[in-house]
């Protein structure tokens, strides 16, 4: 236990150690009660600290006041010592379940996070598991590793495996950095979200940003011994993402015609020996300064008219 004098020597106490409660008076010098209560709800650390008032003022505006602004409790002088130890067993219990409640959302969302991003795993914590369909203009990358059905062919299952560990987390490193939801994985393919589910004014330059350096992420480094190229899609447009499934299997996915797009961007610049390739809408969005390239009209499977298309290259090329 720890006395304060004041209200501002009670704040210094708090920021500098831990404490379960506090036992705050109205009339103080320094600082009174009112204002250390609207300090404490101010700190991100202290918002949630549980605090019994304990006071001569014994008017109903004042306990009102003190309760709107996040007191636990109150309690006007002279208390009675037992009623002050009960209340303060049920604000401590009352913290301690909110803590292990905390403490359970945070393994969960630890845990989802494993198996989907972390901020779709967020927020399906937050709505109880229901993450409803949203349409958003979202900016789709496609990434793909070139030639890994003839590099896997020569390795075993395990150094694939090993190859993929490793790639993986060099790759998505530049793309989290950038805002990016990694939202599904397809064997050495990954498919990329920028706005999508947080928003972000900047998707498109998010996600140019973010395939440049993943690229650079690649070149020259050896992944359990291999050499890997990457080839990446960028297309932005109107998309649908939110839980798809029945009953208690669902997957968080995205679908749209911009998804379509990006995978088939990816894929042609196998036939044009370009490594990054970007549909026109992204690039009429882009608000920074790169080195792009006009590939021209181009007929893409699946489109019924042929596609502009514009190729990004690192600007030390």
């Amino acid at each position: 236990m720890v006395a304060a004098a004041d209200g501002r020597e009670a704040l210094d106490a708090l920021a500098e150690a831990e404490f379960d409660l506090v036992l705050l008076d109205i009339m103080m010098p320094e600082m009174d009660g009112y204002s250390v209560l609207e300090n404490l709800r101010s700190t991100g650390r202290l918002a949630s600290l549980p605090v019994i008032v304990i006071s001569a003022i014994d008017d109903f505006d004042s306990v009102v006041r003190c309760i709107e602004m996040g007191a636990e409790d109150y309690l006007p002088k002279p208390f009675n010592a037992t009623l002050l130890k009960a209340r303060i067993a049920a604000v401590l219990e009352k913290k301690r379940l909110r803590d292990e409640v905390v403490r359970q959302l945070a393994v969960i969302r630890e845990v989802f996070g494993k198996y989907v991003p972390s901020s779709v795993a967020a927020q399906i914590v937050a709505d109880r598991g229901q993450l409803e369909p949203t349409h958003a203009t979202a900016t789709i990358l496609y990434s793909d590793i070139e030639a890994f059905t003839s590099i896997a062919e020569t390795m075993p299952p395990e150094q694939v495996v090993q190859m993929l560990n490793e790639y993986f987390p060099a790759v998505i490193e530049p793309v989290e950095r950038h805002a990016g939801v990694v939202n599904q994985f397809q064997g050495d393919a990954m498919l990329v979200t920028f706005n999508v589910p947080v928003a972000d004014s900047a998707h498109a330059d998010q996600a140019v940003c973010a395939a440049l350096e993943m690229q650079q992420a690649v070149d020259g480094k050896q992944f359990a011994g291999a050499h890997l190229k990457t080839r990446i899609g960028i297309a932005t447009g109107k998309v649908i993402a939110g839980n798809v499934g029945s009953g208690d299997r669902i997957n968080y996915t995205v679908h749209g015609d911009a998804v379509n797009l990006a995978a088939r961007l990816e894929q042609l610049n196998k036939e044009h020996g370009t490594r990054i390739l970007v549909s026109a809408e992204t690039v009429s969005l882009l608000q920074g300064d790169y080195r792009i390239e006009a590939m021209g009209a181009m007929d893409v499977r699946g489109k019924s008219a042929p596609v502009e298309i514009f190729a990004l290259h690192p600007k030390d090329d």
